[in-house]
Parts: structure tokens; C-alpha cells; sequence
């Protein structure tokens, strides 16, 4: 295992992304069937109600976030939904490089450690700041770039690396 547990968060990811794409991304997340009441609030920043267009891309939390990676990964800063993330990547991350592979995997993680801090806010009542949650994004990323070998060192390529720390420079 890696050292931020990475390798069992691949499941975990494919799982949550497929429910996440089998649903409306407009519905609002409803637990109540569930038998878990309260208010609709988004936990992450308290002031709107919480759909998943508010949760992973309008929240001032998930927004710090995003901007973060967006840098690290060369895409301009944005606040779209999820549909307009999903448009983007299909159309401009095309193949395997280097680059778009840091981008796919930055839009993961990110929407997984969004997740994540919501449930331990909701569920477990615990909570951690934004850079804290950024830190472990960079973890993610950092431990699934540093397994790739033979990066063809490009301006763009040794410029991705050096954004997100990883020291296989040299492979």
C-alpha cells in the first residue's frame, strides 16, 4: 500500500463515480429514506443547499480546492458543473500523456476527497480545513504519478511534476 492508502481508493473511486453518474447531478442528495433527517445544508460551507453542483463545484470548500489543483494541473480556473467537467474532459484530455492522465486523476481525487469530507462531517462529526483536504489530494496524485515510468520529460511534463512534487524526474 502507498503511503496515503491509495491503491484501495481505486475501487472506491469507480464505485462512487458510477453512482454518481447514474443520477440527476441537479437532485438534491436526500438521505431521508435512510431514515437520516436534518437539514439540507451543504456541510462543507453552511450556507446553501446541498446537490452535488453545489457540493463539488459552487461550495466555497470544494472551490479553494478546485482552483488548488487546477493550477497544479494547467487547467484554467473554473466553476462549472459536472456535466461541463465531464464535456471538457472528453473533448480536450485525450489519450494516455502524462498531462491529461495528472488531469483525470486530479478531477478524481478531488471529487472523491469532497466526498469524503462530507460524510466524516455528516457521519462521524469530524472535520478538517480546506488545505488539510488539499494535502490529501496531493497524496492521491502524487503516489499514482511517482508509479508512472518513463515520462517523456517535456517542458509540460517536468512542469506537472515539480507542481505536485513527484521526485521520478530522473525516469
Amino acid at each position: 500500500m502507498t503511503s496515503c492508502g491509495s491503491r484501495m481508493l481505486s475501487q472506491d473511486m469507480h464505485f462512487f463515480f458510477g453512482w454518481l453518474s447514474n443520477g440527476n447531478s441537479q437532485r438534491r442528495i436526500n438521505f431521508i429514506g435512510f431514515g437520516i433527517h436534518g437539514p439540507n445544508r451543504c456541510s462543507l460551507c453552511l450556507c446553501n443547499n446541498e446537490d452535488h453542483n453545489h457540493l463539488f463545484f459552487e461550495c466555497s470548500f470544494a472551490k479553494a480546492l478546485w482552483w488548488n489543483v487546477c493550477d497544479r494541473c494547467d487547467i484554467p480556473r473554473m466553476t462549472k458543473s459536472l456535466d461541463e467537467w465531464i464535456r471538457l474532459a472528453t473533448v480536450s484530455w485525450h489519450g494516455k500523456s502524462f498531462v491529461n492522465f495528472s488531469r483525470k486523476l486530479g478531477f478524481a481525487a478531488t471529487v472523491y476527497c469532497i466526498w469524503q469530507e462530507r460524510n466524516a462531517r455528516i457521519f462521524a462529526d469530524v472535520s478538517k480545513a480546506s488545505n488539510l483536504v488539499f494535502d490529501q489530494i496531493e497524496c492521491i496524485i502524487r503516489d499514482k504519478l511517482v508509479l508512472i515510468r518513463n515520462v517523456q520529460q517535456t517542458d509540460e511534463n517536468i512542469r506537472i511534476q515539480r507542481l505536485w512534487r513527484v521526485n521520478n524526474m530522473d525516469s
